[in-house]
């Protein structure tokens, strides 16, 4: 990290007040409700979960320069939510609850992944009591410093998306995949073109996949890191996905929104109901309340 950037960002933190926050969206996009964490504090990276007719969102707490924690609050139907929940601390940096399911015989299990770099491993979480209660699993991978994993599975096997790198900025400009063809696996086969992605404007992952309704296509959020981590949010269109092809194309970009005095925003997540964005807010010191 440069000296210029240190003192840039000592400048701006002088200056301004900075604090991430969860946007809830219809799935036509429009903004619904503006949820702000207290002052002290940020939630990011919203992964939403509709369960039994109650709606979660699990995400990343950090409380100033502590480490993340995680947890979730739930949204009530009225768009008000309860406090945070944690479920998830330990004592290096936790971010990105990666939440899904698989079903089997009827069954649902949940499974999560967070970002776990600081401690060079990618872990599996299992629900042992759905949404309060998780216990480790396994580690999917060690010894790699890896941010923002996502698994899915297509065309008969488990495909694991992760931004590695041994710097800030090459672990936001290259983004790798691996296989297996069971889940849960510590075996994982590298893509041959990997990185599939080099590029700092659209390679680190900004969330899940989703199926795009009207083509039918597997969809890519990633970010822009160009000029500010978590700049902009991507969409991207995956045209090909197989164990020695990957191809994709850029559909959408998501901008933040200025009205809101948003200058970042990083992750985009669906479920049954709502689109869930976070937004990085920065305001004068003298002017915030």
């Amino acid at each position: 990290m440069s000296i210029i950037y240190r003192l840039k960002r000592k400048i701006i933190r002088t200056l301004f007040c900075e604090q991430w926050s969860i946007l809830v969206c219809d799935l036509a996009g429009n903004i619904l409700k503006h949820i702000t964490p207290p002052s002290d504090r940020f939630w990011a990276d919203p992964f939403p979960v509709e369960y039994e007719g109650k709606t979660y969102i699990f995400l990343e707490q950090q409380i100033g320069s502590g480490n993340g924690t995680l947890g979730y609050i739930e949204l009530y139907p009225d768009l008000s939510h309860s406090a945070f929940v944690p479920i998830l601390e330990k004592d290096y940096h936790l971010s990105f609850p990666c939440i899904f399911y698989i079903e089997q015989d009827g069954q649902k299990t949940w499974y999560m992944i967070p970002e776990s770099h600081e401690n060079k491993t990618i872990d599996l979480y299992r629900a042992i009591d759905f949404p309060r209660e998780w216990q480790f699993e396994l580690t999917l991978m060690s010894n790699i410093n890896a941010n923002d994993s996502v698994v899915f599975y297509h065309d008969a096997k488990w495909w694991l998306f992760t931004s590695v790198g041994k710097e800030s900025n090459s672990v936001n400009k290259n983004l790798s995949v691996f296989y297996s063809y069971t889940f849960p696996s510590a075996e994982w086969i590298s893509h041959p073109q990997n990185p599939i992605c080099s590029d700092l404007g659209n390679s680190r992952m900004a969330g899940s996949f989703f199926i795009n309704s009207k083509t039918g296509f597997f969809n890519r959020p990633s970010q822009n890191c160009i000029r500010d981590y978590g700049k902009e949010t991507n969409i991207n269109e995956i045209i090909e996905l197989t164990d020695q092809s990957y191809r994709e194309r850029k559909v959408k970009t998501i901008l933040p929104e200025k009205d809101l005095f948003a200058i970042c925003t990083h992750t985009i997540n669906h479920s049954e109901n709502y689109i869930l964005r976070d937004i990085k807010t920065r305001r004068f010191r003298f002017f915030a309340s």
